[in-house]
């Protein structure tokens, strides 16, 4: 998120079967992360082909597609490919029968020129789902966690295609794991309202015009984001720029209790963001807000423990509306990218006035806060630029010195601002969470699916770095960053929040009252608020009951 630092300076559905982009190899399940496979799975490698059967031990149905083994594997002989003749379907499936009480991974190496759709399926007590990623070379599909059901456990490959598609699987492994958490599908949901009160009108796939939340949660978007300040309006502009400051009454903490209502309606877990500022709080800017700012004119320490307390009080009180609601966030951010601190001068990581040990007594405060009136709720550290290891290894090693009570690492991937594809920031994520013990949430990630905005200008994102900037490269490298990043080991990383997928086009909004809308070719959904095809790479990852 970087709405104030736009310049080029500063650069310097559900069970329709479904689909994903290509991981290479070095990305794959490190072998001491995998359990021993699982008793049962026959002709996992398909080298077993008798003329009776086009796949032994597994039950086919397809229409205008041709499922068949062939010489073209990944190891072994065989391969198992589905090629379509026409627009058609493909389910190729093994249910397993008397397994042991225990949760089931499956991970299989597929090769794909691309696909309408497609997912590798596990179902035991529930469904679960990963995409099938495009790409020339074979990649590992993950699908964890899925305990049995009255013994059995049904390995499923749900194809749809066109002329000319194809899909090879080879490698199959059925393994014991452990039951975790589905993978969190999710998206900002914080600039709705303003949104819908400029006319925005949201629509799905054939036009229809629809509520904007429903239609994420019921495309397989589970995890809706909502990012809190103090108070919004002229009066509570950045400090030192009177014209720059939020449209009154949106993004508040009505709003936010309003959006969080929806949010839970929907089905749909809520991420709560304390901004604990006024006005946009990235890694340059973090204003105190207008209310507390009294404190400069207490002492220095005095300030600081007076902001501690504003810290615990404001975090724990807001936390209570939302219980009191019935809306109790799992998950609790301290902060919006706070590489430099938040709460400044005081609470500073590196600029003249802060303290490192400040800005940990801040988030230990805010954290204790979290944990008092939430203890499920996990806290989450948030941290721009995703693969820098150094700047991770120095601010959380700071954190983790200072023995700040948090639960999961943040982390902002953004083709453009890290000029890092996948494949080189998915390793990334493995060794913050080796490193530092923690789970990794992505809270936010961006892609153009047009060269540039509404208004006909570049963005905020001037491009994505290695990938296209159209519509079918956004589904493609967001099926592409799922599919990576589960295949990591079990625990890595807990999900993926877009940003921002509903800031459309519509007159008057902007970043701030008066600025342009630099994201409108961002979005989840088109510059006539028509859902993208993006949705369908969400729609591929989406468990479903059993």
């Amino acid at each position: 998120m970087r709405f104030p630092a736009i310049t080029k300076a500063r650069v310097a559905l559900l069970m329709s079967t479904l689909a994903l982009v290509a991981v290479p190899l070095a990305l794959s399940v490190p072998a001491e992360a995998r359990p021993a496979p699982a008793s049962g799975l026959r002709n996992g490698g398909f080298e077993e082909a008798v003329a009776t059967s086009p796949v032994p031990g597994w039950q086919v149905a397809a229409t205008g597609a041709n499922v068949s083994l062939v010489a073209d594997a990944r190891s072994g002989r065989n391969a198992l490919k589905v090629s379509f003749t026409a627009d058609g379907t493909a389910t190729v499936s093994q249910v397993l029968s008397r397994q042991k009480a225990s949760a089931y991974d499956v991970q299989v190496w597929t090769r794909s020129n691309g696909l309408d759709g497609g997912s590798v399926a596990l179902g035991g007590t529930e469904w679960r789902r990963t995409g099938i990623p495009t790409g020339a070379g074979w990649t590992p599909v993950t699908v964890r966690g899925v305990p049995t059901a009255g013994g059995q456990i049904e390995v499923r490959f749900e194809l749809t295609g066109s002329a000319g598609q194809e899909v090879l699987f080879d490698d199959t492994a059925l393994t014991t794991g452990k039951v975790v958490d589905d993978f969190l599908a999710g998206g900002d949901l914080t600039q709705l309202n303003y949104i819908e009160s400029l006319g925005g009108v949201f629509r799905d796939e054939t036009g229809a015009v629809r509520d904007p939340v429903e239609l994420m949660a019921e495309n397989g978007v589970t995890l809706a984001r909502l990012r809190l300040y103090n108070d919004t309006g002229p009066e509570n502009h950045r400090i030192g720029y009177p014209d720059s400051y939020l449209e009154d009454g949106f993004q508040d903490p009505e709003d936010i209790l309003n959006l969080a209502r929806r949010a839970r309606d929907a089905g749909m877990e809520i991420q709560l963001t304390f901004h604990y500022s006024d006005y946009w709080s990235n890694g340059e800017i973090q204003d105190i807000p207008l209310e507390w700012r009294y404190v400069n004119d207490l002492p220095y320490d005095q300030a600081v423990a007076e902001l501690e307390r504003l810290v615990h009080e404001y975090t724990s009180d807001f936390l209570d509306r939302m219980v009191a609601q019935g809306t109790p966030p799992a998950y609790v951010a301290l902060g919006n990218e706070t590489a430099g601190g938040l709460l400044l001068p005081y609470g500073g990581s590196w600029q003249e006035g802060g303290s490192l040990d400040v800005m940990a007594d801040f988030l230990t405060a805010g954290a204790n806060a979290v944990h008092e009136t939430l203890p499920d709720a996990k806290v989450i550290l948030h941290l721009d630029a995703a693969g820098d290891q150094g700047k991770y290894e120095w601010w959380f090693g700071e954190i983790e010195k200072r023995n700040v009570p948090y639960d999961v690492i943040g982390s902002s991937y953004y083709p453009f601002w890290t000029q890092k594809d996948v494949a080189t920031v998915a390793p990334f994520f493995t060794w913050a969470h080796e490193r530092f013990g923690k789970p990794i949430m992505i809270m936010e990630t961006g892609f153009n699916w047009h060269p540039v905005t509404h208004d006909g200008v570049e963005g905020q994102l001037h491009d994505n770095y290695r990938y296209g900037e159209d519509p079918i490269s956004q589904r493609d490298f967001m099926r592409e960053l799922i599919a990576a990043v589960k295949a990591l080991p079990a625990g890595t990383v807990l999900g993926d929040i877009y940003w921002d997928p509903i800031f459309l086009g519509v007159p008057g909004a902007g970043w701030q009252v008066g600025a342009p809308n630099p994201i409108s070719n961002t979005t989840l959904f088109d510059f006539d608020g028509v859902a993208l095809p993006v949705f369908q790479a969400y729609r591929e990852n989406a468990g479903s009951l059993r």
